[in-house]
């Protein structure tokens, strides 16, 4: 196949390499099909980190012998710290890899996760468990900064909605690591391994899978993407500025928004759908608390990771074919009805109540893909990894709001209430995109008499 060819400025012949595709996905200059499907693998685990602890970590504190009052003390603890972390550290990850690349960032969160996990259940003490899970923290907030990051450099504009899409699909999928090491205590306990042995076994594999990640992103990540020569000179401190000053634009700052509400809405969904279902089975059907795990939570968590397969391709070819602000309007428009409509519940378990789980999990991976999309096409090249730091941070915020404040607002009112604020705050994200669409609409209509004339003006 013949390489395009162009004329440079001294009307001298050129050859470019033609885009590389991977299933489709038109790539970026330099980047790879291995480096794209290498990506995704690290995607994958790196999102089966995201969800691994909220499972394993109950079986581990029992085995520890930490007093069952003090354990939701603990766990709300260690939560709310790693959230912190990553308030303070995403966005200097985001802007060191703009200075020495993303693979090294990336490899390092993986490894140092991978370690966090492996050494988390031999901790004696409460301190010793805040210091593993520190550990845990500080390597995910470079891994998931990295893992909303790269995708933004691999991708070409034109296809940056279906490369989102491709990435939410990977991460999807990842979902399923915590249920699958969740089983294997069982698994090694009926190998003739004590309790703690099991715990200790479960966690070693855990994090096996980020070491091996790892090595794999070693291998096949590209070593450095093509950036501006003149920030690799800036210091970090200048660099994480540049990133904030990227929010003065107003697609970016809405992009912010919208992370805000995208990731609350997926804090709030993976919080506190099955923690209503097994009450409810419990207090109102009589069922232990596995019974109403396994016969009604489990059913209709699968219904809303489904809306969330076919919601990452929907919006990835949405996102391409419209405006990235016209998709974030839909998206978060699509999200507030749904999360709203939980208002209308009184019982879960009903038939109807599946559906919409799985019109949910459309609408936040939606939110998820459209923001990430946004960013990425926003964020100035020379600090796009603190941009898209700054824009996980905001992400953060949505995630504290949703589990802490979420909490306060399931306990105190009704189980349907952190699903209803965040439909208000969809619903505000949604006027904010659809005014600032028709703003960029009349500025754009302004800016064409203007580029007509200068036109007529220079013949």
């Amino acid at each position: 196949m013949a390489r395009p060819c162009t004329m440079d400025a001294n009307n001298q012949t050129t050859n470019h390499p033609p885009t590389k595709t991977w299933l489709g996905v038109p790539l970026a200059p330099g980047i790879s099909r291995n480096n794209f499907a290498t990506y995704l693998f690290a995607v994958f685990i790196s999102s089966g980190y995201a969800g691994a602890l909220s499972v394993l970590q109950p079986g581990l504190l029992h085995v520890m012998g930490i007093a069952q009052e003090t354990q939701a003390m603990v766990t709300g603890y260690l939560g709310a710290m790693q959230e912190l972390v990553f308030i303070l550290l995403l966005g200097t990850a985001g802007a060191l890899s703009d200075r020495i690349g993303r693979r090294p960032v990336y490899v390092f969160g993986l490894a140092l996760t991978g370690i966090g996990f492996a050494l988390y259940p031999h901790a004696g003490s409460i301190a010793q468990l805040v210091a593993f899970r520190l550990l845990v923290a500080v390597g995910s907030a470079a891994m998931i900064g990295m893992m909303v990051t790269v995708v933004a450099d691999y991708a070409s504009e034109s296809s940056r909605g279906r490369a989102n899409g491709m990435q939410a699909m990977a991460a999807t999928l990842g979902a399923f690591i915590p249920p699958i090491l969740a089983s294997l205590p069982r698994v090694f306990s009926g190998q003739g391994m004590d309790e703690l042995t099991a715990q200790q076994s479960t966690f070693a594999v855990a994090g096996a899978l980020g070491l091996v990640a790892a090595l794999v992103a070693l291998a096949g990540l590209a070593p450095r993407v093509a950036q501006t020569a003149t920030k690799a000179r800036e210091s970090l401190a200048r660099t994480l500025i540049g990133g904030l000053k990227a929010a003065r634009d107003p697609q970016t700052a809405l992009s912010y928004g919208a992370a805000f509400i995208s990731r609350g809405d997926l804090a709030v969904t993976g919080a506190f759908i099955s923690l209503w279902l097994v009450q409810y089975g419990t207090r109102e059907l009589g069922l232990t608390a596995s019974e109403a795990m396994f016969q009604l939570a489990v059913p209709r968590v699968l219904a809303t990771v489904a809306g969330a397969l076919l919601g990452s391709v929907m919006m990835g070819l949405i996102a391409d074919r419209t405006t990235r602000v016209t998709a974030v309007a839909m998206a978060s428009g699509l999200a507030a009805i749904v999360y709203g409509a939980v208002f209308l519940i009184h019982d879960p378990t009903a038939d109807w109540v599946i559906a919409l789980l799985f019109v949910m999990g459309i609408a936040e991976i939606s939110a998820f893909v459209s923001s990430q999309a946004l960013v990425g096409q926003q964020a100035p090249e020379a600090y796009r990894g603190a941009t898209i730091g700054f824009f996980g941070v905001a992400g953060a915020f949505g995630i504290l709001l949703g589990t802490s404040g979420g909490g306060v607002l399931f306990a105190k009112v009704s189980p349907s209430a952190p699903f209803v604020l965040f439909g208000v705050l969809n619903f505000a994200v949604c006027v904010w995109s659809l005014w600032l669409r028709k703003h960029l609409s009349i500025q754009s209509a302004a800016d064409k008499p203007s580029s007509i004339s200068a036109i007529a003006t220079s013949q």
